[in-house]
């Protein structure tokens, strides 16, 4: 029964692994969708698997390497694909822009080796919010509901080069992320995490598919914000 229970967080990081593969075999078929709920699945996977070891108290180092290599996979490597088919999709093309795509991958390994050398530092964007960004932007970018404006501001060579400027950029930042762990209920105490949760709410309320790169990118803003104010 022990040797089982330590088996687990290690399968979860492969299911984890595993739904990376599926959605990177999907987006060879430009089928964002499918390709963005494999995504979260890994997001499940990796949030499990850490929830799991630390709860059955089975933190180890073939099991830190392994969940590094599945989200290499599953939030290094799909990012850089989805930004590089969107590119490589676009009527107005800068020549050889898509392969600048890569260097999602390059800092998601920066990022990843990084945390392994002190995993409690929580500083800069996360891997997976990552990869949730540039999922939620590609659904956003092909979804026949999504007013055509708005398509086309998504769609320009400039805008996604940009977004790839700041998403290296964040990757390997120092700037401490907003935690979502509530210090009990009080107002004072959860003030920013509260407000964001609302603001959260009334984006997806209103704005529905297209609120959730833009929650992400409201999420970094309030994030280096408190920062700031705090330096």
């Amino acid at each position: 029964m022990t040797k089982i229970k330590k088996i687990i967080p290690n399968v979860l990081t492969l299911l984890n692994l595993f739904c990376g593969c599926i959605s990177i075999i999907f987006l060879q078929s430009k089928n964002f969708e499918v390709s963005a709920i494999a995504t979260l699945f890994s997001i499940v996977f990796d949030f499990l698997d850490g929830f799991v070891s630390r709860f059955i108290k089975n933190e180890n180092q073939f099991g830190k390497e392994l969940d590094s290599l599945a989200d290499m996979v599953s939030f290094g490597i799909v990012p850089s694909i989805i930004v590089f088919l969107l590119l490589k999709t676009m009527k107005k093309k800068i020549p050889f822009i898509e392969w600048f795509s890569f260097f999602i991958s390059i800092f998601s390994a920066c990022r990843l080796a990084k945390f392994n050398m002190n995993p409690s530092n929580y500083r800069g964007l996360t891997t997976p919010v990552n990869t949730l960004f540039f999922s939620s932007l590609s659904i956003v970018a092909t979804s026949p509901t999504v007013p055509v404006f708005i398509k086309n501001i998504i769609m320009s060579p400039i805008i996604i080069f940009f977004l790839i400027f700041f998403s290296c950029y964040f990757l390997v930042s120092k700037i401490p992320m907003i935690s979502f762990t509530f210090q009990g209920f009080s107002w004072k105490k959860n003030k920013i995490r509260y407000v964001f949760l609302l603001i959260s709410t009334f984006l997806l309320l209103t704005l529905h598919v297209v609120a959730l790169p833009c929650i992400i990118i409201f999420y970094i803003i309030i994030s280096t914000y408190f920062h700031r104010l705090k330096i």
